[in-house]
């Protein structure tokens, strides 16, 4: 991902609507490049910032709930990939689960006069 197309997808993140696989690069050029960083943290403050200011609560740690926000992309970046691989797993069992099944009735088939081979 090029630093022009991580800055696109900033307010978006914020926003929470980057679709997994976005987030997955964004999340990782956002770690190893400075500049883009820094540019995320100035969107962030500016917009949680002026949030908050309209909130009572008097709690003020923009920077810890981007950090928050951060390691919770990370974590939804996990669950994704875990899930991708119950996915691909579940969908080969019942692959599987059907060709016995099919093998199975040929079978019986067979064995009953059903089938003539």
């Amino acid at each position: 991902m090029t630093c022009a197309e991580a800055e696109k997808l900033v307010v978006p993140y914020i926003k929470d609507e980057l679709s997994p696989m976005e987030l997955e690069d964004f999340i990782d050029h956002i770690n190893h490049c400075p500049a883009c960083r820094e540019e995320l943290e100035i969107h962030y403050m500016v917009d949680v910032g002026l949030k908050k200011l309209d909130e009572a609560d008097g709690t003020y740690d923009i920077v810890g709930d981007l950090k928050r926000k951060l390691a919770e992309s990370s974590a939804v970046i996990n669950r994704y990939f875990v899930l991708q691989i119950v996915r691909c797993a579940v969908t080969t069992l019942m692959g599987m689960a059907l060709i016995v099944e099919i093998l199975l009735q040929i079978r019986i088939w067979h064995q009953t006069g059903f089938l003539f081979f």
